[in-house]
């Protein structure tokens, strides 16, 4: 009993006065951070000590594992995961479709490109996050700007009924007006008893020209008219001041019944 107490109070007077230290936290550790790795000694440390030890700085948003309150033991891998947020604009083209219409009023294989195609843009603000410069999520918190894409239009001709005037070629809008429309017969129950059928500029009248006034539309353009199709600008009249236009028809009961209306008149070449 005597010797076992003596062997007691030796390895108690060892350990007290240091002949003898046993250091739990003996080792290393190694550091993966900013693409390499540190190797760091294991004290009495967490992890959140050996990173400020070896002076490496986190910000909010950084994760690190294991979490900084881990006592470190020898081997482990303290991995730093460097996460930043950052806020970008991307542009989204919006593609126009080209919608064909089928027009009653021009004649089968008749075409005018009624209006031209153009892109809509999508400017979307867009918060990203990356780990280790590497995308990790995106989420789109707000559109910044919008334009609506503009659809071409093409007309086609539907129509079968033969006219005086036909289009010459495909052709194309270049500009548009809005007039007062009328109509007219070009026989005497509309032009006088002196009607010689002919327009100012001497073409024969007849559906698929039309009277205007040449300080606003120069005589021989060529229009499309809404609900009525393809005319000439060949002729003029005493009324037709201004934004007016006078549609020549075929019949007096067709002009008789042509009720004054504004409508659109596109210019072609």
């Amino acid at each position: 009993m005597k010797k076992i107490l003596i062997v007691a109070i030796l390895l108690a007077g060892i350990l007290f006065t240091g002949s003898v230290y046993f250091n739990p936290f003996k080792g290393s550790v190694k550091i993966l951070v900013d693409g390499r790795i540190i190797e760091a000694p294991v004290k009495n440390y967490t992890v959140y000590d050996v990173l400020k030890e070896q002076k490496i700085t986190l910000s909010l948003l950084d994760i690190v594992i294991p979490n900084l309150n881990t006592l470190v033991t020898d081997g482990i891998m303290i991995k730093v995961h460097r996460v930043k947020e950052v806020n970008i604009t991307v542009a989204e083209m919006l593609k126009y479709d080209t919608i064909i219409r089928w027009d009653k009023y021009l004649n089968t294989g008749e075409t005018i490109d009624f209006q031209s195609g153009m892109d809509g843009l999508l400017e979307k603000e867009v918060k990203v996050l990356y780990h280790d410069n590497k995308e990790v999520w995106r989420k789109v918190f707000n559109i910044s700007n919008q334009r609506k894409p503009v659809n071409k239009i093409i007309l086609q001709g539907s129509s079968k009924n033969k006219k005086m005037y036909t289009l010459p070629r495909r052709m194309t809008v270049t500009k548009v007006y809005t007039l007062l429309a009328t109509g007219y017969y070009p026989g005497p129950e509309d032009c006088g008893p002196f009607a010689d059928g002919l327009t100012a500029n001497g073409m024969k009248a007849g559906y698929g020209v039309c009277a205007v006034d040449p300080r606003i539309i120069p005589l021989g353009t060529r229009l499309y008219v809404e609900n009525y199709g393809y005319c000439i600008a060949a002729d003029t009249g005493g009324g037709i001041k201004g934004n007016k236009i006078d549609l020549c028809f075929d019949k007096y009961s067709e002009s008789s019944v042509y009720n004054p209306k504004y409508i659109k008149a596109y210019v072609l070449k």
